[in-house]
């Protein structure tokens, strides 16, 4: 890297070390001149003069018009189309000068006696000429710049070059498309880059009569904050539409900084909608012949929560009765490939057990920095000090895949603590047990776990959580 600044420094000022070289010859020349004072061998000297003079000065005029950091052109995007076009009038001004000053020789007659030519040609030329003042101006009016995302004559893509005859686009597809300056000019132009690289994502959605129109707008704006490149400021909005014949049809408005990832993030939206959706239990209408095929689905995930429930250690406490009420109020959630099932430091009252699918554990270092726990495989469970005790999540639970999560919730054990007042008991030996294997696998600490008062700890934590 600092090589590459040291190449780009040395370029950018080469023009000058030019410059002055030129006017140092000039300058020795002149000085000849003078010694001769007009004696043989002046006359040589003097053309050197004039142009290593000319040449120097053509130079600097370019470096100073283009090239300089405080010129005008870095203001606007300076092109090779525009260097290009300073180039060739400071050197055909330069060479005219030459010319007569060296040889005798007044092209300005010859120019300015040509109209016909200059008309015949000109009137040939029309569309390489438009083009090329075009490209002048979309240039200094910086209408389009290298790497804007735009459209034109309904074609989309990111700006590569423009040239003195064309702008290339890169679409999406991989494709380059060559568009005549003049197209530019005459059609409609969008840039979705310049003057500003904001840009608003719209997502419709339908919901279900049923379902409350603030949940389901609170809903959407949790859903886009949420999602990767989505920013919060602007903030997310989210408007009804109108009511159609089986939907309430909601528009979700989220904005991006990147034109490039519109797509991506619009299909993430979309994704994370299904999935929050059918956790929230907001219904998005369908065709009622999958009615039928909806309520057997049902049926058949509900077979095997029972198993798996078996499975949870600390549940293997609850008599066969409390085990059938804890199944009854337990539902099933799923979850996307990058979702947070649960989230380090937020309140929660639940408890998961990974049906299928994988998900990572994180926490948070002392520094901040996230770091991954461990990695929870079907079979795990997570959250059961804060379903028996309410304590905020001690980590972050991310699904790495689409994951089914059998949920329970504490709502459940406030009855059954009541009927059971032993059950904490068992539950928090149970518990403590458990925390101290993670303990001792997440920190290695070299001080000893008391069992007695870890299990004391979380009974009394328990009670107060469930009044019992």
């Amino acid at each position: 890297m600092i090589k590459a600044h040291q190449n780009n420094k040395r370029n950018l000022f080469s023009p000058i070390i030019f410059a002055v070289v030129l006017y140092a010859i000039a300058g020795a020349a002149k000085a000849g001149d003078i010694a001769f004072n007009g004696e043989f061998g002046a006359e040589p000297l003097r053309q050197v003069f004039i142009l290593s003079a000319t040449l120097g000065s053509v130079a600097l005029l370019k470096w100073l018009i283009a090239d300089a950091p405080l010129s005008l052109f870095h203001r606007h995007t300076v092109t090779p189309l525009l260097r290009a076009i300073v180039s060739l009038v400071l050197y055909s001004a330069g060479a005219m000068f030459l010319l007569n000053r060296l040889l005798g020789i007044n092209l300005v007659p010859i120019l300015t006696t040509s109209a016909v030519l200059t008309g015949i040609v000109a009137l040939s030329l029309q569309d390489t000429i438009k083009n090329l003042f075009t490209g002048i101006w979309i240039n200094m009016e910086r209408i389009v710049a290298k790497g804007d995302w735009v459209r034109v004559s309904d074609r989309e893509g990111q700006v590569m070059e423009v040239t003195w005859r064309t702008t290339r686009l890169l679409t999406r597809e991989n494709d380059y498309i060559y568009l005549p300056n003049r197209l530019l000019a005459d059609g409609v132009l969008e840039n979705y880059t310049y003057p500003t690289p904001l840009h608003v994502i719209e997502v419709d959605i339908g919901a279900s009569y049923d379902d409350p129109p603030d949940r389901v707008r609170g809903a959407l704006s949790e859903i886009a904050l949420s999602t990767v490149s989505v920013l919060s400021d602007p903030a997310p909005e989210v408007w009804i539409t109108g009511y159609g014949e089986a939907s309430v049809r909601y528009r979700l408005r989220a904005w991006v900084d990147d034109f490039r990832k519109v797509y991506a993030v619009r299909s993430d939206i979309y994704s994370k909608i299904w999935y929050s959706f059918r956790r929230s239990g907001i219904e998005i209408p369908y065709p009622a012949m999958n009615i039928l095929r909806k309520k057997e689905d049902r049926a058949r995930s509900r077979g095997g929560i029972r198993g798996s429930l078996k499975a949870v250690d600390f549940l293997r406490a609850l008599t066969d009765d409390e085990l059938d009420r804890v199944e009854a109020s337990a539902r099933i959630e799923v979850f996307g490939r990058g979702e947070a099932i649960v989230t380090e430091g937020e309140a929660g009252s639940t408890c998961y057990f990974l049906s299928s699918g994988r998900a990572e554990v994180c926490s948070k270092g002392q520094n901040g920095e996230v770091l991954l726990v461990t990695t929870l495989e079907p079979g795990g469970f997570f959250g059961e000090m804060s379903l028996l005790t309410g304590e905020p999540r001690s980590a972050t639970i991310r699904a790495t895949e689409e994951s089914v999560c059998i949920v329970i919730d504490s709502g459940v054990f406030h009855s059954i603590f009541r009927e059971d007042p032993e059950l904490s008991g068992r539950l928090s030996e149970l518990l403590s047990r458990r925390a101290g294997e993670l303990k001792e696998a997440r920190e290695r600490s070299a001080e000893p776990i008391r069992p007695a008062e870890l299990q004391e700890s979380i009974l009394s934590r328990i009670k107060q959580f469930f009044k019992v």
